[in-house]
């Protein structure tokens, strides 16, 4: 009975010690503090693996997967990017499927309302044209898909290749190429 008793007392006293240790080795010195970078933008959200959909009045109006998404809001801009690649789905007001867009990269600018694509940028509206370039702009507000670089356009059994990009609306049903280099026509 007496050696229960100095056991519990020396427990007890290792427990109260234990205690005292923990308390008095927290500490947050300011001079740490104040080391905590403040001037850089950290994300607002980020997210792997994942599925964004937008839409307007209960309408999907396109469909965007992702494997990272990375939101930011600074005091300079806000934004979305999507670093390892995008895969947009278009749809019109039926739900009906006008397009997509694939490619490595993408950034989406929210007071602009203007998306960037680059590398691999391969673009293809519901009739089968399909639009390959390094980067492409698309102008939500105005309906407006562009690009200033190379570009080829594949049209049935036409191919036409531009140096200077290219204009189109959103749905890539009248395409303009800037700079024609080259006309192909390929049998099928």
């Amino acid at each position: 009975m007496i050696i229960e008793k100095i056991n519990k007392f020396y427990i007890k006293g290792i427990v109260a010690l234990f205690c005292a240790i923990m308390l008095l080795s927290c500490k947050n010195d300011i001079k740490d503090v104040y080391a905590i970078p403040l001037d850089q933008d950290y994300p607002e959200m980020n997210a792997t693996g994942m599925t964004l959909i937008y839409s307007d009045s209960a309408r999907i109006q396109y469909k965007v997967k992702t494997p990272e998404y990375i939101k930011m809001n600074t005091n300079k801009e806000k934004y979305e990017e999507f670093p390892k690649g995008i895969e947009v789905t278009s749809y019109d007001e039926n739900g009906n499927v006008v397009g997509s867009i694939r490619s490595d990269w993408a950034k989406k600018f929210e007071e602009a309302n203007m998306w960037e694509a680059k590398y691999n940028v391969v673009a293809t509206n519901a009739d089968g044209t399909v639009v390959e370039t390094e980067q492409m702009f698309w102008d939500v507000n105005k309906k407006l898909i562009f690009s200033h670089q190379y570009t080829r356009i594949t049209s049935g059994e036409r191919i036409i290749e531009g140096n200077d990009g290219f204009e189109s609306d959103q749905d890539l049903k009248n395409p303009v190429i800037k700079n024609i280099t080259g006309v192909v026509e390929v049998e099928q």
